[in-house]
């Protein structure tokens, strides 16, 4: 289940590029070197030199292709801390989604980061796959996303205090579903998950391992129909053990429970596509609630 790319996506990329964008905003691209008192580089001689609390934008090259995210530091780093990777949909950037769901700011000690996909992956709007994307399945693109995500995962590691027991995902739509492909290849390393109009299938749910998931989906989704979507929550229910008698309602969240401490979440709302603001902050409560170790 975790081993099966090993071979394609077992390097860890070099990060060629990082500079902080807590100055005004602004963020710029060097060749190696810091632009500032701030702003720090890992080489290919591995010095070990940490982010600097706030945003920093930061350059990655996975196998000769450079890779990009903005990454966003808690500004106590001196303890481990939890590790949330937050994956746009089709034709977005990572820029787009931190504006949109700020989860640093509803989860301050996490570090939280945003990557941008690339084109290649062709979208429901989108058949040439011009947009950036993410691929959705197993050797699609060479396996370079979920390369990408091994790289980002293993610099991080090496230079901030992560805590490995609190990994996790939060994708939307095309995001969500490259959310569901790493659970599936990459999930002994991940607490939970949180899939956004657009949820897991059936043939990657038998192979996940059991963690934690939430979802949300609207009734009136026009990219991903609801009716598709919504398939999906017996299969979670049926792959977490979920007990019925556990169930919980608050207005559209619906909480259930297996096992220890495995959670179903699921948020149905009457929208579209895009979800609701209110959706980052049940997702960020989620993910406060679970580790990889005890559900």
């Amino acid at each position: 289940m975790t081993g099966g790319l090993s071979m394609r996506v077992g390097a860890v990329a070099t990060i060629g590029v990082l500079v902080t964008g807590c100055a005004g905003g602004s963020s710029a691209v060097n060749s190696g070197t810091p632009t500032s008192a701030s702003s720090t580089t890992t080489t290919a001689t591995g010095a070990r030199r940490a982010y600097p609390p706030g945003r920093n934008v930061v350059s990655f090259d996975v196998n000769g292709v450079r890779r990009s995210a903005i990454v966003v530091v808690p500004v106590d780093s001196s303890r481990p801390a939890p590790l949330v990777f937050v994956f746009h949909g089709h034709g977005g950037r990572g820029a787009n989604i931190e504006r949109r769901f700020d989860i640093e700011g509803l989860w301050p000690d996490a570090i939280v980061v945003y990557p941008d996909g690339l084109a290649g992956h062709p979208g429901v709007t989108d058949r040439k796959g011009v947009e950036p994307g993410w691929q959705t399945r197993l050797g699609e693109q060479g396996d370079r996303d979920v390369a990408f995500y091994d790289a980002m995962l293993s610099a991080l590691s090496a230079k901030l205090p992560v805590d490995r027991d609190r990994v996790f995902l939060l994708g939307h739509s095309n995001g969500s579903a490259f959310v569901s492909l790493l659970l599936n290849q990459r999930g002994d390393g991940i607490a939970a998950t949180a899939n956004l109009s657009s949820q897991p299938s059936g043939r990657l749910l038998d192979g996940d391992p059991v963690r934690s998931m939430f979802m949300a989906m609207g009734r009136r989704d026009p990219i991903v129909p609801y009716a598709n979507q919504a398939k999906s929550i017996p299969l979670a229910q049926r792959k977490l053990g979920i007990d019925p008698s556990t169930e919980t309602v608050n207005g559209y969240l619906r909480t259930e429970r297996g096992q220890g401490n495995v959670e179903l979440a699921t948020y149905v709302y009457p929208g579209g596509h895009d979800p609701p603001p209110e959706v980052p902050g049940l997702v960020v409560a989620f993910f406060r609630r679970h580790t990889r170790s005890t559900g």
